[in-house]
């Protein structure tokens, strides 16, 4: 419009207005062209971008698949081929419980994810029944990181197909612009499976680092389901060290451990601290430390629920470090920044005891994370 009035300021008085008439016509031309055709236009240029990454998306999965079932024959020495089994786990899905009635409703998440946990333990020692205990650990995490590669695949393959099925702005629009949040998290999972078949330390076993530093010369005891706890004396004071068993691709249920630990100790109990590895805020660095309150712990629930609820019980005070790092940092093999952050993590450990416990006292001290390629010490 600004165009227009400056091309009309500079026209003569009298003369020939054929060239404006023209410019007008040609300019409510393209308006009326795009006004009809400029939405079918975007959604062309829409759905081509979602179809780029759909192609990409399948090519990954089809690579993770193959990853993981040359790692099965690998380390499972099977005579049979396992490529059925493991196409069948893709479909694999978890119902959450009814949440209307919240009465119970940890213990209930607590109880489907335990069947969870044994789902992918039995299909495991389907395929690769001559695998050892802490192979099959990983290939379980294998698992998990191929079916979330396949199921981001068949997620964004589902809103492409209906985008283009119904020609819809609204439907096709939802994905495109949530596309490069997908594709990190889908690159993500598809980097893990490196590290996850091969027993790498990655990102977030930065805590289990921590706690497995701290042990490094005492004995370990199991404490629950795959956790393991060591006792280590530290200026008068005693530290209870609890961390998945490794080096295998283990969580454990840290909560469940460091409950029955408070009990144990509850007398002398004065402060349970956990660490963990957390997602950092863009613009900030990788292996940043941070301290704070509560449970560090990023379970979907009962775990922390456990640990909180055993604290104010207790009435014991909860300290949570935290190691930062982005989404794809804590999938894929440890940085050097990261590992670099554990003596610094320790040195903040030590520092919170020494202020937070007297001496006599005793503190939990908990590395939360997956410990693969983090042994007991």
């Amino acid at each position: 419009m600004i165009a227009i009035l400056n091309y009309v300021r500079q026209l003569p008085v009298t003369g020939d207005y054929t060239y404006l008439l023209v410019y007008l016509i040609s300019l409510a031309f393209f308006i009326l062209i795009w006004m009809f055709l400029g939405q079918r236009y975007q959604l062309y240029l829409w759905l081509r971008e979602a179809e780029k990454a759909t192609f990409r998306l399948e090519a990954m999965a089809k690579k993770s698949r193959e990853v993981l079932i040359n790692a099965i024959k690998e380390v499972g020495k099977v005579n049979k081929d396992p490529s059925e089994e493991v196409d069948k786990f893709m479909d694999f899905f978890v119902i959450e419980p009814v949440d209307r009635d919240p009465f119970g409703v940890l213990k209930r998440l607590e109880h489907i994810l335990d069947v969870e946990r044994e789902k992918f333990k039995d299909v495991v020692a389907k395929v690769a029944p001559n695998a050892g205990g802490e192979e099959k650990a990983n290939l379980e995490v294998s698992f998990a990181a191929t079916w979330a590669v396949n199921y981001i695949y068949k997620f964004v393959r589902h809103y492409t197909l209906l985008g283009k099925k119904t020609k819809s702005m609204l439907v096709i629009m939802q994905i495109v612009y949530n596309l490069p949040l997908i594709m990190r998290l889908a690159e993500a999972y598809f980097n893990s499976l490196d590290p996850f078949t091969k027993g790498k330390p990655i990102g977030d076993s930065v805590g289990p680092m921590v706690a497995a530093k701290l042990m490094r010369g005492y004995p370990c005891k199991n404490v629950g389901d795959e956790m393991v706890a060591a006792e280590v004396p530290f200026e008068g004071r005693l530290l209870v060290i609890v961390k998945a068993e490794g080096p295998g691709g283990r969580v454990g249920k840290p909560g469940e451990a460091i409950a029955k630990l408070a009990k144990e100790y509850k007398d002398r109990l004065k402060r349970i601290i956990t660490i963990d590895a957390a997602v950092k805020m863009e613009g900030e660095g990788t292996g940043q430390i941070a301290e704070g309150v509560g449970a560090a712990i990023g379970d979907p629930g009962p775990e922390k629920y456990k640990i909180e609820q055993v604290a104010l019980e207790l009435g014991i005070g909860l300290d949570a470090i935290i190691i930062k790092q982005s989404f794809e940092e804590a999938l894929t093999t440890m940085r050097k920044e990261i590992a670099e952050a554990v003596d610094k993590a320790i040195e903040v450990v030590k520092r919170i005891v020494r202020e937070k416990v007297a001496e006599g006292g005793v503190a939990i001290i908990a590395g939360i994370g997956n410990t693969i390629g983090v042994g007991n010490g």
